[in-house]
């Protein structure tokens, strides 16, 4: 796992076994499911994206095909501000991939 600042945001970025889709699904449910480790809502969306709000900001959470790692997802994790939920999102993801 990586932290880096970039541009004055807070970004993780970490590498999955999981396709792109279900690394967003999986954010999705961490976020809205019934068991849902936050309270948030999507602000926005895309095939590679979902951008959330939470009662401390802003959180966008990115899967792409990895370029240089072929079979594996390439996430991200990217907050204006240090938010505590990061490292359980991303401990959920890493869970998910040990699993595939």
């Amino acid at each position: 796992m990586d932290d880096v600042m970039m541009r004055g945001t807070m970004t993780t970025e970490i590498e999955s076994s999981l396709p792109p889709t279900d690394v967003l699904e999986l954010t999705r449910s961490f976020f809205l499911g019934k068991d849902s480790m936050a309270n948030a809502w999507i602000e926005t969306e895309s095939e590679s994206h979902i951008a959330f709000c939470t009662f401390r900001g802003h959180l966008s959470v990115a899967a792409f095909p990895d370029p240089e790692l072929p079979g594996k997802t390439k996430v991200r994790v990217t907050t204006l501000r240090e938010e505590g939920i990061v490292p359980r999102l991303v401990a959920q993801i890493a869970l998910h991939s040990s699993t595939v």
